[in-house]
């Protein structure tokens, strides 16, 4: 391609312009993106019947690879069939899911509340965008806690009176005393 001429007529000689060599170095290069598809984070998973743990599980995990309702209908035929045995009945209390990642600070990490599936989809665009920063060794703290509704029925007639007590034992500790005599260090008589 030949390059443009200007014609300059005061000096009645032509120039030739250099052509562009790329339109695209005027324009900022758009910014690489990162492929996080093949990178993993830990997910600790633990569920909770009042002080009871039901499950408590550690996987490595690629992003999108856990299906949080599956987990979620899997947790519920292990409480039912824990609840039946017991004699229980349990609701849902709380259920979080902590972010933290190498050398990010505690109260820098991602607490997100789950609520149900569409929940679950926040936590991972959490961990893609923290993969995307290049944060190092993801991990997921999900916590699901239950509470208790209803405790077992007892046969007892005597546990009327409500939980049982505790024991409680002191002991004493005697420290034996010594009489210390003081004595002057000048005397004025």
């Amino acid at each position: 391609m030949k390059p443009p001429t200007k014609r300059n007529r005061r000096a009645n000689t032509v120039v030739e312009e250099e052509a562009e060599e790329d339109d695209e170095d005027d324009e900022p290069a758009p910014p690489r993106v990162k492929d996080v598809s093949q990178e993993t984070y830990t997910l600790h998973k633990s569920v909770i019947v009042a002080e009871t743990p039901i499950v408590g599980d550690t996987s490595f995990l690629k992003l999108a690879e856990f299906n949080y309702i599956e987990f979620e209908t899997h947790n519920i035929r292990k409480l039912h069939d824990a609840a039946m045995k017991r004699g229980f009945e349990f609701a849902i209390d709380s259920s979080t899911a902590t972010i933290s990642a190498k050398g990010v600070r505690v109260m820098d990490n991602i607490i997100i509340a789950i609520e149900d599936a569409s929940n679950w989809k926040k936590v991972e665009k959490g961990i893609e965008r923290w993969m995307l920063s290049n944060k190092k060794e993801i991990t997921v703290k999900l916590a699901i806690m239950y509470r208790k509704t209803s405790l077992p029925e007892s046969d007892d007639d005597d546990d009327d009176d409500g939980p049982p007590r505790k024991k409680v034992v002191m002991f004493r500790v005697g420290v034996r005393s010594h009489r210390v005599g003081f004595i002057p260090l000048s005397r004025s008589d």
